[in-house]
Order: structure tokens, then sequence, then C-alpha cells
């Protein structure tokens, strides 16, 4: 969210979330409130919810307490993020309640899920919607085939600090990293093919290291791929720190599994790291099936390599080409660079971002 609000006066956002996890524009908005729908299903908790303490109960949402958060204040539009049908369908209350149009952004594929407390069509909510966006051309292909409604893409973009120069030469060994969360289910077996990767190319003579990095709630997980010589698991890594360690690599990766089962619930995803990675300026590798939306957005922008194949053989061979000639995928990767810059940024995505907003409120 700080992508598409860091240019946000504060005194024009007010901030509801349902998740401790969500990254809030703290300090940017008027005020930043948790709400936890549907609420609780205690018959007790009907109290708070009446007297309007309360958002929300067994499904039903207080209006007393939304008045009493908005303390007079009125928007020109409701933008709902969400990952769920009880999110999507609250924030479709709100701008109902108040008026006002709502911008739907949907970020993943599980906003039929209403859980316990039911909840309205999404179909009908959608179509309610001054404005439907996704985070995929995969996903807005599907979508539209799905709820016969048009849909616009928008997600994350690179920030500037990304596009600072690759320095290349700095190692005596290839260097491949990957930044993200490592656990099961999710994209591990495309990591592990790595490793072992990674490990089959020094046993043939080559030279590699293999570095993991991830949240310390992965650790269990990576530290398991790990064997202290190839495969390092660096753990978290702050900010700064991680954009350095993607322009100092030689080679970066983003696996996306092969597992038929846990694809169909992240083959819409498209992370911000696939941007991150581009714009650092150092060769990147796709490693995962046809339809991933990582896959397809390298394909149709003709960025970074992709390898669709499940294969570690596949990956030694990639591999050792890297290692006798690395500037050929130096020089594309420098040109992946300026291209994402001009289309993938940060500051293009606020661009579109204002852009509907701004059309959606009619102004």
């Amino acid at each position: 969210m700080s992508t598409f609000f860091s240019d946000w006066p504060a005194e024009n956002l007010l901030q509801l979330y349902a998740s401790p996890d969500v990254e809030v524009a703290s300090g940017r908005s008027r005020k930043a409130v948790r709400v936890w729908v549907p609420g609780p299903y205690a018959r007790g908790e009907a109290f708070r919810y009446l007297l309007g303490i309360s958002p929300a109960w067994r499904g039903h949402f207080s209006r007393r307490w939304l008045n009493k958060t908005m303390d007079g204040w009125m928007p020109d539009l409701v933008y709902a993020f969400v990952y769920s049908g009880e999110t999507l369908n609250y924030a479709a209350w709100i701008a109902k309640s108040l008026g006002r149009p709502l911008i739907a952004h949907v970020a993943d594929d599980g906003i039929e899920n209403f859980g316990r407390a039911g909840g309205a069509s999404v179909r009908r909510i959608l179509s309610e919607a001054q404005a439907r966006i996704v985070i995929s051309e995969e996903m807005r292909v599907e979508y539209e085939r799905r709820y016969e409604l048009p849909f616009e893409i928008l997600h994350n973009g690179a920030a500037e600090e990304f596009f600072e120069g690759a320095e290349f030469g700095m190692n005596d060994e290839l260097v491949v990293r990957y930044l993200g969360s490592v656990v099961p289910n999710h994209h591990f077996n495309s990591i592990e093919d790595i490793a072992s990767a990674v490990r089959q190319f020094n046993q043939s003579g080559g030279k590699a290291r293999f570095e993991i990095c991830g949240g310390e709630w992965t650790r269990e997980h990576g530290a398991s791929i790990a064997d202290g010589d190839a495969v390092i698991y660096r753990g978290a890594v702050d900010r700064e720190t991680g954009r350095r360690l993607l322009q100092t690599a030689d080679l970066l990766v983003v696996p996306v599994t092969f597992d038929r089962r846990d694809f169909s619930s992240v083959r819409f995803s498209l992370p911000t790291k696939v941007p991150e990675y581009l714009a650092s300026g150092s060769p990147t590798l796709i490693y995962g099936p046809e339809g991933a939306a990582p896959v397809e957005f390298c394909r149709r922008h003709n960025v970074g390599s992709v390898l669709t194949e499940r294969s570690v053989p596949r990956l030694v061979e990639f591999l050792e080409r890297l290692a006798m000639d690395p500037i050929t995928l130096r020089t594309k990767a420098k040109e992946d660079r300026e291209y994402i810059r001009q289309h993938f940024s940060a500051a293009a995505a606020r661009l579109k971002f204002t852009s509907i907003l701004t059309t959606s409120a009619g102004r």
C-alpha cells in the first residue's frame, strides 16, 4: 500500500485494515484503525456491537461504529485492497452506507469465500463497483471470463532505489540469490531444485553459492535446505541490505511451484519482487510452469529469463551458460532494467493508481 499512497496527503486518507500483517501507511493518513470482519460470533459480543464499540458481529456491520470512526469526515470514494470475500463485502457496505463509489482491488483469488458470514454475491458487489482492479494479466483474463465484467491491472512497481546500477565483478564464484518466503506449499520444491542444481554444478567443477534470505518465520524451512557450503540461509535482511544483495548477485531466481494443487492458489500472483529483481540490473531467472503470472509477465514483456520445465539438469545447464558467458545475460539485464523503469516503476504504478481513482471520483 505504501507504493500507491506514498505521496498522498494525510488529511485525505483514512485507513481501515482487517489483518495485523497489512502494511499501514503510518503517518500518512488521518487515522488507521484495525477492524475484524465478519466480527465475533459469541452472543455476549452483541452488546458491544449494538453500542457501536465493535465494528461487526456475526457478519452484521455497525453504522454507529462507522460514524464514530469517520468523525464527520467524508471521503470521495472507498478503495478496497482485498484478499477475501468478507473484506470485499465490508468495503461494499461502507461504500453504500456513505453513498460513495467503490474501487475493488482484488489481490488474491479467494474472494468467493465469505466464511461463516455468508454474504452477498461477489458478482453483484463487483458489478456495482465503480472500478475493478486485479494484479496480473492472467487474473484479468480469468476474472473477466468468470464475472463477465471489465477489470484493470495494477500491481506494485519497483521503487526508485532498486534501479541503482548493478555491481558486477565482485564475486569469486557465481552468487545465486533468492529473497522471499521459504515454506512448504509455497514454491518450496522449486527452491529445492535450485539448491540441487547449484550443488550439481559445483560437483561438476563449477563454483557457485545459493543464498536464501527470508523472514524469521521461514527460518526452520530455509535452514532445512541449507548445507552451510553451496547453499546458505541468511535469514531476514532489512530493506537496504536486501537491495544491495539484489544488485550484487550474479543471478536472481524467482521460484514458482510446479505442484498442481498448490499452483492453483498462486497462479495469478505477481510478487513485488519480480519488478524489483528486474529493476536491480542483475540477471533474473523465473523458474515455474507456463500460466504462472511471473512467467507470463516476463514472456509478454521479453524481460528476464524463463524456465518452464521442472528440471534440475536444465537449471545446471543455465548456470553453466551463465558461467561461460556472463556478459550476454548482464547486458540483457541492463536493458530489462530500463524497460521496467519506464513501464513498471513505483512511480508509474502511482500514476496509474491516481488516474483510476480520479476517474472513479468523477474528477
